[in-house]
């Protein structure tokens, strides 16, 4: 598992689909790997998350998998509210396309009246809480696992450009979010986690060795020891 770190700021994560024509979040675009920036974990305390959703039914499943992330981040507390003035602002908005969030405080850059996190609309109940639990991951501070530096996913690059490759994502974008595995300095790594609810589904035909690797729906016990690693107990004083 890859968490950010200080001085560390990763564009917003956003998850392609096979040939479609998801965008990315504007500021995907311009903001590059590299740029100097304070730390993205989120301070001890209260962060306010708030949800601009179209159905009682979708909050109810953003609620519930952020809650699945509090159970394991004693540093912070989530006040959850309606509307769209927060530290982590969720929107479903149809305006918008694809499923994508800031990496942590990385939120604080985006201006206050635009959403950091997006989840398009489905009534695939199931699809839209697994979503929301890895994009909330993001939205916390971690990486992709999938980009892990010692992953064993042994890509059958060919078979991954001509399936990821769309007019909003191109062979570039598949190198950097895809393939490449992310090897800048400073990254706290834990052992590779393909269980990671952080982990792209792989499809067997992506892989030299043939074997898929599932979409995961709920924490693993990586993803549970990694965030409480990154928001631990804080100490009484």
């Amino acid at each position: 598992m890859s968490l950010i770190t200080p001085s560390l700021a990763p564009p917003p994560a956003y998850e392609p689909l096979p040939n479609n024509h998801t965008s990315p979040p504007e500021s995907a675009g311009r903001t590059k790997r590299g740029i100097a920036d304070s730390d993205k974990r989120w301070p001890a305390g209260v962060v306010t998350v708030a949800l601009d959703l179209s159905s009682e039914k979708s909050k109810a499943l953003v609620v519930d998998a952020i809650r699945e992330w509090a159970h394991h981040t004693p540093a912070l507390r989530f006040n959850i509210v309606e509307g769209k003035t927060g530290d982590i602002r969720i929107s479903d908005d149809e305006g918008l396309k694809g499923n994508w969030s800031a990496i942590g405080t990385e939120a604080k850059r985006i201006d206050e009246d635009q959403p950091t996190m997006h989840l398009n609309r489905t009534d695939d109940s199931k699809k839209l809480r697994s979503t929301a639990l890895h994009e909330f991951g993001h939205a916390l501070g971690l990486l992709h696992e999938h980009q892990h530096p010692q992953n064993s996913l042994d890509w059958d690059s060919p078979q991954v450009y001509d399936y990821y490759t769309s007019d909003s994502f191109n062979e570039a974008m598949v190198r950097e979010h895809i393939l490449e595995p992310d090897n800048r300095p400073g990254l706290q790594i834990t052992p590779y986690d393909p269980q990671s609810v952080m982990h792209y589904e792989i499809p067997a035909a992506l892989r030299r060795n043939g074997q898929a690797i599932p979409k995961n729906t709920t924490l693993s016990a990586g993803d549970k020891r990694t965030i409480r690693m990154l928001y631990p107990p804080v100490n009484p004083t």
